[in-house]
């Protein structure tokens, strides 16, 4: 018998923003004819899966997933935008953290140049 491990990588579909109409609609995270895509689960309900464009237009038609996106606004919106800020954030601080290491080796470095020539 042969087993082998298989990696799924899963994501959490977030539907695309018109800023026009300020609504929230449902554009496929796929490409035409893709191939090896990654699987998306939707927070319209529990265990709710989609892998591929015929999938995801499947599953886009249903009253309950049609029901989120009206109300994804209401419920979801405002969450997603801070998971989003932190992650940016926190990409920020790391950068910044690394070059306030550089500069403090630099002033160390020059402090001892200074001690030395005392």
């Amino acid at each position: 018998m042969n087993q082998q491990i298989i990696s799924v990588n899963r994501d959490i579909y977030v539907p695309s923003f018109n800023e026009e109409v300020d609504e929230y609609y449902d554009k496929s995270p796929y490409k035409k004819y893709e191939r090896n895509c990654i699987q998306y689960e939707c927070r319209c309900k529990a265990g709710s899966l989609f892998m591929g464009n015929v999938m995801f237009k499947r599953h886009i038609k249903s009253k309950t997933h049609q029901d989120f996106i009206v109300n994804y606004k209401r419920y979801y919106a405002e969450a997603d935008r801070a998971k989003e800020t932190i992650k940016e954030l926190r990409i920020e601080n790391e950068f910044l953290t690394r070059k306030n290491i550089k500069l403090q080796q630099k002033i160390d470095g020059l402090e001892e140049e200074f001690h030395d020539c005392e």
